[in-house]
């Protein structure tokens, strides 16, 4: 379902959320203190202004007043000042919120005062990453933010019987090989490590990149 969403902070996080929006199809509303990192989205969102939340908190009041927004994400992990001010504005007008936050303690006060949800980025993204590396049988995508992903994906005919340094994808495709899953067990990717059919691969790299390796891998 499409929806209206308002996104307070740009920074790379904030824009992280507001390229997976886009992508998906909603409608995004962007406020930033700074021209530049609004410029930055202006082809993806349907309006935005520039506004310093904490020293005009009234002008944001007044815009989430006149728009009907479905779902805010404050973004401003530095200004925790302004995340506070930005939530509580958000929960008072019975508006969803995500925030993200730079501590746990942080995290704890942003809950508290009614976020109904907190966003530790950088260690969140880190568990996923983990959790994906030790678990072979888990999810085959994990999108990041700015347009990264990780993906697991079958050794096909085009990799199969060549070395990594004969097949020299970093700089061939931009793509990383984290780990290759050998007989039931993984290995850490060397130079002299070989690919065989059956191996399955996590691999790291910008989705707009992912899909020419993958048609050379399976390409006959």
């Amino acid at each position: 379902m499409k929806k209206s969403v308002l996104v307070i902070g740009i920074g790379r996080f904030g824009r992280g959320v507001i390229e997976g929006l886009y992508e998906k199809g909603h409608d995004i509303f962007a406020v930033d203190a700074h021209e530049e990192a609004l410029d930055n989205v202006r082809n993806m969102i349907v309006s935005g202004a520039i506004l310093d939340v904490a020293e005009e908190d009234d002008e944001l009041m007044r815009i989430i007043g006149e728009k009907n927004f479905d779902e805010a994400v404050v973004a401003m992990g530095e200004d925790f000042e302004g995340a506070l001010i930005a939530t509580h504005i958000l929960k008072e007008a019975g508006i969803p919120v995500s925030v993200k936050a730079a501590t746990e303690r942080r995290g704890n006060v942003l809950a508290k005062m009614g976020a109904d949800r907190v966003v530790f980025p950088e260690r969140d993204i880190g568990r996923r990453l983990a959790h994906l590396i030790s678990n072979e049988a888990v999810i085959d995508l994990l999108e990041l933010p700015r347009g990264f992903v990780v993906e697991q994906m079958d050794v096909g005919a085009r990799f199969a019987g060549q070395t990594m340094a004969e097949l020299d994808i970093p700089r061939r495709f931009g793509i990383y090989i984290l780990l290759i899953y050998q007989n039931n067990d993984f290995v850490q990717p060397m130079a002299s490590t070989r690919l065989h059919l059956g191996d399955k691969m996590i691999v790291f790299g910008r989705k707009d990149k992912m899909n020419l390796f993958e048609k050379e891998n399976f390409r006959d």
